[in-house]
Parts: structure tokens; sequence; C-alpha cells
């Protein structure tokens, strides 16, 4: 919701951020790609168009991130372009949100 993203905590188990956090946050500008789901998601293209065959059982855009390893809200205050590419759309993160 805020534009955090975490690449080190997942149920709980720590994976660690090795170099990313400063990496990411000090980058000019950082684009995130994934897919929007995770855990047996299965996507066909079908006449040039993306076709759901079974969705994720993990939704990846969350209200809240377990931890943060990447601050929106910090992207925003020094003006740092960021965008989120999934199979279905791409997100911006804007001064006053997404877009």
């Amino acid at each position: 919701m805020q534009g955090n993203v975490n690449t080190s905590k997942f149920g709980g188990r720590l994976n660690g951020c090795g170099g990313f956090i400063n990496i990411s946050q000090n980058a000019r500008s950082v684009v995130f790609a994934g897919t929007f789901t995770n855990g047996g998601l299965d996507v066909v293209i079908e006449d040039g168009k993306l076709r759901i065959v079974k969705e994720g059982r993990n939704r990846k855009f969350l209200n809240f991130v377990e931890q943060i390893t990447f601050s929106g809200k910090f992207a925003q205050k020094r003006k740092q372009p960021v965008i989120y590419v999934t199979e279905r759309c791409v997100f911006q993160l804007q001064p006053k949100g997404w877009n």
C-alpha cells in the first residue's frame, strides 16, 4: 500500500537482505519486476492476451509487508522514481501514492 518491499522475511523466516537496502534505496531509480501472485500461479499468452489459468495462492501486493527492506516513504521523500512491473500491470509510486 505504501510502496514498501520485503525481500528478507517471509512467514517468520529471516532470509537476510544482503546489500539490497543500500543498493535499492540509493539508486537513481528502481524497477521491481515479478508476478502479481505466487505459489502455483499458471498463466498463458493466447492470441496476444494474458490468461490466468490458475491464480497463485499468495498475494504480493499487501496493505503492510512483514519487514521493510525498501521504504516507499523514503523513496517518495527522495523523489526517487519507483516502478513495479507484473505480468498484469505496471504501477508507479508517485508523491501522493500509486499511479
